[in-house]
């Protein structure tokens, strides 16, 4: 578990509590069978050390307490009230539980989906506490390119919660400009990246690397670009390894047998043991059509991989072409020349892989950004 290096005393927060709820239908149960219980909670054990009560409100039943064993001892789990569907619940939480959020003076979402729980307790002025909407990418941009049916009840949605919020707190810069000129929103928007804890996500020189195999990590979904990838590597002799879950497994797996390409579907990795596994690798590539800020780049980057990325916002952000890494365009034959290119030259590689560490241990640990994150709550609250 990481520690708050350099601890700063904020008394401002000493005597608060923090509301925090999770996105809509989630719980620690479902965090835990994704395998990233311990990254999402890492954050919370840190802040938890300079509030008086942290309350989690997740969507998961009286199980959830067996969860409480990894959390710092003054964050409480608040489990999910009736046989309510997850929708009219995440409406209902702010009656079913007024007392207890009546002692909060911090209301924050996981994400824009199911942030409205947090904005009406804003809105019906329990305690008169803040709102803080925390969003890891623009959500109307996201439905533009995954379900425009939506897009413009999601648009009518994203711009009240950003109107009545008291923070809002985005992961990418790209994001921020948008949202910010969008919904004419000042100073009340601030970047705050997503993190990485670089004392577990580092380089492990004793673990021998796989030679000719490069490494995905993430949902085998469309957006990833995964049907490329694997045309990337026909004729190659290169495999690739896949971390994640999702329905196009069948496709990807069909795919690749048409085009003698070897694939490796290695299941979910817990979190706490995904160091281990990416230090097998030299070579990490994300091919998606668009990104938020992805953690798997950050963490793969955090542990000295040289890094391949689609030129696109998120990816942009993280990897600077041929400083820490490659740029590319989402073709195969752009990929190919890319992956090519990283396997006939060692010593490149080994200069992607230091650089990218660097830029996340400066910009992107855990720690760093807890301190920062407490300091907005505190400016906040003065």
């Amino acid at each position: 578990m990481a520690r708050l290096k350099d601890k700063i005393t904020l008394p401002a927060l000493r005597d608060k509590n923090l509301a925090f709820f999770f996105t809509c239908g989630l719980s620690l149960q479902k965090w835990s069978n994704f395998g990233i219980l311990s990254r999402e909670i890492a954050l919370y054990n840190l802040l938890a050390i300079h509030f008086r009560k942290i309350y989690f409100f997740t969507y998961g039943k009286k199980e959830e307490s067996k969860f409480k064993k990894y959390l710092a001892p003054n964050i409480e789990i608040v489990c999910k009230e009736g046989k309510w569907p997850n929708l009219i619940y995440s409406l209902l939480i702010p009656f079913y539980h007024y007392r207890l959020l009546g002692q909060c003076s911090l209301f924050k979402s996981n994400q824009i989906l199911g942030a409205w729980s947090a904005c009406f307790c804003r809105l019906i002025a329990i305690r008169q506490g803040k709102f803080i909407l925390r969003a890891g990418f623009a959500w109307s941009l996201f439905l533009k390119k995954e379900n425009r049916l939506l897009y413009p009840l999601g648009l009518l949605a994203e711009f009240f919660l950003y109107r009545v919020c008291d923070l809002a707190l985005i992961t990418s810069r790209e994001d921020q400009n948008y949202l910010q000129k969008k919904y004419r929103l000042n100073n009340k928007i601030k970047y705050l990246p997503n993190y990485v804890d670089t004392d577990q996500f580092q380089p492990i020189p004793a673990i021998p690397k796989k030679q000719k195999s490069i490494i995905f990590v993430g949902r085998l979904h469309k957006q990833k670009n995964l049907f490329a990838l694997i045309l990337a590597l026909c004729n190659t002799g290169i495999a690739l390894d896949i971390i994640g879950q999702g329905k196009l497994r069948p496709k990807l797996s069909k795919y690749a047998r048409e085009h003698k390409v070897k694939i490796n579907f290695l299941g979910t990795v817990r979190h706490e043991k995904l160091p281990l596994v990416l230090n097998r690798y030299s070579v990490f590539v994300l091919p998606s059509f668009y990104e938020g800020l992805p953690k798997t780049l950050l963490e793969a980057a955090s542990c000295g991989l040289a890094c391949i990325a689609t030129d696109v916002s998120g990816n942009r952000e993280i990897i600077s072409h041929n400083i820490n890494g490659l740029l590319v365009g989402h073709s195969s034959r752009a990929l190919q020349k890319a992956i090519t290119l990283l396997f006939k030259n060692p010593a490149l590689r080994k200069t992607f892989g230091e650089n990218a560490r660097a830029v996340i241990v400066q910009n992107y640990s855990l720690n760093n950004l807890a301190k920062k994150e407490i300091a907005f709550y505190a400016e906040l609250l003065s």
